[in-house]
């Protein structure tokens, strides 16, 4: 066994004999899409499923990891090879299909562990309808918020936000090997046609923008910054964060 609670690699008797201590599971969601030729496409459910277990470890022996989500709202990422993306109709169910099962094993705390900001709005209607209809307490962690202050700092370039020097970084800290430190490009961004449009800027609107309308290879930033120490800062300060809110979340 690991230093925390993993569901897939446990039997149904051992679940059975930690349901003892543990209070709270985290639900690792993220995307299958493309981060152009920098990162691999299981990029954000794969770092959001390494946040759970590094949240888990922290707080052991009373949460539960469950297995990820490895499909999220995705449209925006559909003009690149690969991309897969579920609806947010199919996205909400399986979310409450999710909370459902996880109440039934005596679970009445859910943290939603996002890697991936396409998710966030959708993640915020699934939260609310597990909180009211299903009456169990729920709320989502994303690291790029819990890490903001650090991921500012790490942001070296004007439009930084996707396969960039910052996401580059937390992949090297948490799953190196998906990362192809040999084949990293900078952005190649396309002209701006919208004026206070983007998340990155102050004053923003919500648009849905098409990244192949954004970018010609699908990065934004410069991965060539990254590295795995600035990598493990942020992990670090999202980890940290997250684990203090628990403590409070698991009082109600």
């Amino acid at each position: 066994m690991s230093d925390w609670f993993e569901l897939s690699e446990m039997t149904s008797v051992e679940f059975a004999e930690a349901r003892e201590t543990i209070r709270i599971a985290l639900v690792p969601v993220g995307a299958t899409e493309q981060h152009g030729p920098n990162l691999a496409m299981g990029t954000d459910y794969v770092i959001a499923h390494r946040f759970c277990q590094r949240i888990a470890a922290a707080i052991h022996p009373r949460g539960v990891v469950v297995p990820p989500v490895p499909v999220g709202l995705s449209y925006h990422h559909m003009g690149f090879p690969g991309t897969l993306t579920f609806s947010p109709e199919t996205f909400t169910s399986v979310c409450l299909d999710i909370a459902q099962s996880l109440k039934v094993q005596g679970m009445n705390h859910i943290l939603f562990v996002n890697g991936h900001n396409g998710n966030s709005a959708v993640l915020n209607v699934a939260v609310t309808k597990i909180r009211y209809d299903l009456d169990v307490n729920a709320a989502v962690a994303f690291w790029f918020q819990q890490a903001v202050d650090v991921v500012r700092e790490a942001g070296k370039t004007e439009r930084f936000g996707h396969a960039c020097e910052v996401e580059t970084s937390v992949l090297m800290a948490l799953q190196g090997d998906m990362v192809r430190e040999d084949k990293l490009e900078a952005g190649d961004m396309l002209p701006v046609t919208l004026e206070y449009a983007f998340n990155n800027q102050p004053f923003f609107h919500t648009v849905p923008v098409p990244f192949h309308e954004q970018t010609r290879n699908g990065v934004f930033g410069d991965a060539r910054l990254a590295s795995r120490e600035t990598g493990e800062q942020i992990v670090e300060a999202a980890v940290a964060r997250t684990t203090a809110f628990i403590e409070t979340f698991l009082k109600k």
